[in-house]
């Protein structure tokens, strides 16, 4: 299970998953068409504690760059974890 969805998240996943399609859409428009929604759930579980208050999760999602997403999905990609 995702550390996101835990029970203080969970209420509100479905709200959190419609920001992070949001987002999606942003860098759709700004052309990164590989963006996905699971792609973007996962940067924003990574990069927050797991007790991470909700507005502290709706501010991230609201403020990812696309440029510290790209650098997410590179260092994954080096990993071999994507």
């Amino acid at each position: 299970m995702n550390p996101h969805e835990e029970a203080q998240i969970r209420p509100y996943l479905k709200e959190l998953l419609s920001l992070c399609a949001t987002k999606v859409e942003e860098f759709r428009l700004l052309g990164y068409e590989e963006a996905n929604l699971e792609q973007v759930w996962s940067f924003v579980c990574a990069k927050l504690p797991k007790d991470a208050p909700i507005h502290q999760i709706v501010d991230f999602i609201l403020c990812i760059r696309v440029m510290d997403f790209m650098n997410y999905q590179t260092i994954e990609a080096y990993k071999g974890e994507l």
